[in-house]
């Protein structure tokens, strides 16, 4: 299939019809009236508006969000405007839930959408703002007065969705919106962002209006237009950067339908997988009621301080990973579940006559074998303290700092490995993970 061919299917499937784009606007219309007359009725004087990719014309009509802020002016307190805000998101909406931020807002159910109504600080210039959240109207204001071809974005959403490279959000760590939004507007169309990525070499700083106040720390920028002090692009992890100019390269080699909408992984048989997972060991526990953002952060910091206990008592950690839905699994992959019982301890080198003495007074006697000296240095075998992944890790869950909500939740953890890490609810994640192809290769 030619190229062009390819991007009018996809755009078939995610550029909404004029009937769907009136359909939407006009919920939006009647979202913003009840607001606003729920406003009234409590005297406040706040503007409601739409925001977001619905705002901007921008939208993937397979993942519709509807985002409408209310500004408060800033004489209202924090406490006033959350107030205010959250009881009137409850009038509006059904099947409420407050979700977490800066703010607190509220997501709800409206009709056929998903809505978020989300307070923020009315001012007149991004610099201003009180929160990260004040930005956001400008954001919207420039996509629609600077992008002037919304489906080039649409287009360049569903190849980051396609290869899992979409959301800013902790558990993903890719492309936000308003990134892949800016970058439609700097390079001009899909195509020509994915040619230039192939250039992104070393540190890259990309701009669209001038000079940022300051260094950033990240070797990724793309320094935001309403705001120069930001990196629109803080969030994007180095491996997702990078994944995504691979995927770039190998669609500009070929280009496929699948790096858009890519198969759907069928997952083995529970048994089958059970017998590929080997030298696994990790931490199963029922998933906390948190906010993704939260979970994921805590998740991370878990499997990363997973990986430094093994290694602290000399497990070769290949890798970590997790898998979240009903439970939450924190696992490592380790060369070996079992590591020899003495392991070799260096010491000083032979002319440090002060350390050498404090060396032998302490090891004589308490070493497997040794002290003895090689290489110019003296050295001891001696016993581990564990030889087992699993017995290590029984003993010190306590100790291991998994976040604050995780931490609480130990009591109903439990330590697995290998099958035990398998069951029918994540089949497809590990049928994915031992697959080890890239999605539009599935």
């Amino acid at each position: 299939m030619k190229e062009e061919e390819i991007i009018k299917k996809v755009l078939e499937r995610v550029a909404p019809s004029k009937a769907e784009e009136k359909k939407i606007m006009g919920t939006v219309r009647e979202i913003e009236k009840n607001i606003s007359r729920e406003a009234e009725r409590r005297g406040l004087d706040v503007e409601v508006m739409l925001v977001g990719s619905i705002a901007k014309g921008t939208y993937l009509k397979n993942s519709l969000d509807v985002d409408i802020f209310m500004l408060f002016p800033s004489n209202y307190s924090k406490e006033e405007m959350r107030e205010h805000s959250l009881e009137i998101g409850k009038k509006v909406l059904d099947d409420w839930k407050i979700q977490y931020a800066e703010h607190p807002y509220v997501r709800g159910r409206y009709g056929d959408y998903e809505v978020d109504i989300v307070p923020c600080y009315k001012i007149k210039k991004a610099s201003e703002k009180m929160s990260s959240v004040d930005r956001t109207p400008f954001h919207t204001e420039y996509i629609r007065k600077n992008l002037k071809d919304k489906n080039e974005v649409r287009i360049l959403k569903q190849f980051l969705k396609g290869i899992g490279c979409y959301g800013a959000e902790i558990k993903i760590q890719g492309f936000s919106g308003y990134l892949a939004e800016l970058l439609i507007i700097k390079y001009g169309s899909f195509r020509k962002v994915l040619e230039n990525s192939q250039k992104w070499k070393g540190k890259v700083v990309l701009s669209l209006n001038g000079e940022p106040e300051h260094d950033f720390p990240e070797k990724f920028v793309f320094i935001d237009p309403v705001d120069n002090s930001r990196n629109v692009a803080a969030a994007l992890s180095p491996k997702k950067l990078k994944f995504f100019i691979f995927a770039a390269g190998e669609y500009l080699k070929n280009p496929r339908m699948e790096f858009f909408f890519p198969r759907e992984v069928v997952p083995l048989p529970v048994e089958k997988i059970k017998k590929s997972v080997e030298n696994f060991v990790g931490i199963c526990l029922p998933r906390p009621d948190l906010i993704d953002d939260i979970l994921y952060s805590q998740i991370k910091k878990a499997a990363k301080n997973l990986e430094k206990i093994l290694r602290e008592y000399d497990f070769p950690v290949v890798e970590s990973l997790y898998y979240v839905n009903g439970t939450v699994i924190i696992a490592a992959k380790l060369e070996k579940k079992k590591i020899s019982g003495t392991k070799l301890h260096m010491g000083p080198p032979e002319n440090e006559k002060e350390h050498v003495d404090a060396f032998l007074s302490k090891w004589k006697g308490n070493a497997v074998r040794g002290p003895f000296m090689e290489g110019g240095r003296w050295w001891v075998e001696i016993k581990r303290e564990y030889v087992d992944a699993c017995s290590l890790l029984k003993d010190k869950l306590g100790e291991l700092n998994m976040g604050k909500d995780l931490n609480e939740m130990k009591d109903r953890a439990k330590i697995c490995k290998d099958g035990e890490l398998v069951n029918e609810d994540n089949a497809a994640f590990w049928t994915e993970y031992f697959m080890d192809k890239p999605p539009w290769e599935r």
